[in-house]
């Protein structure tokens, strides 16, 4: 059983928030830890992996997936997205496309459908921040004034799924 660190770092890769780079250091940095922690396949299967070939992601992922627990990571992932969303930690038209994406991936109930599709289907004809400068000015004051319209409704309900997640 993975302890709860290799566990995160772990679900943080797979979610993308962890670069490749930085988790082979983190592997490297706590391979005496891991020896022990990890099944002896799986920690020879990390050491001995090409990080620089350009599918080790790919093959991470197939390494390491049949070690977590599924509805545990989208549980886990679900939360840090609504956290940053709550947060003001990512654009919220984004955050949209992220939450359809969460939405449409996973079999449990995690999401209000208002949540995990309402706000993208509004919303998808709306620019994330390195789109702006495709559009002229008054064109996208336009568009930003329908986000501005959401954006309450949109991390009120946000609010209420994170609240509603720790019970999970």
């Amino acid at each position: 059983m993975l302890n709860d660190q290799t566990e995160i770092k772990f679900f943080e890769l797979l979610n993308r928030d962890l670069s490749i780079k930085d988790f082979k250091e983190w592997i490297y940095k706590n391979e005496s830890r891991l020896e022990t922690e990890l099944t002896a396949d799986l920690y020879s299967d990390l050491i001995s992996l090409d990080y620089n070939h350009k599918d080790s992601l790919y093959e991470l992922e197939k390494k390491i997936i049949p070690y977590l627990d599924s509805q545990k990571f989208n549980i886990w992932r679900t939360r840090m997205l609504l956290f940053k969303i709550v947060n003001n930690e990512i654009d919220l038209v984004l955050a949209t496309r992220k939450l359809r994406n969460l939405y449409n991936s996973t079999e449990e109930e995690l999401l209000p459908i208002k949540l995990g599709l309402g706000y993208e289907s509004v919303l998808d004809d709306l620019l994330i921040p390195s789109e702006y400068d495709q559009w002229n000015k008054e064109e996208l004051e336009l568009k930003l004034k329908k986000l501005d319209y959401y954006k309450m409704d949109f991390l009120r309900d946000a609010q209420s799924a994170l609240r509603d997640l720790e019970d999970k």
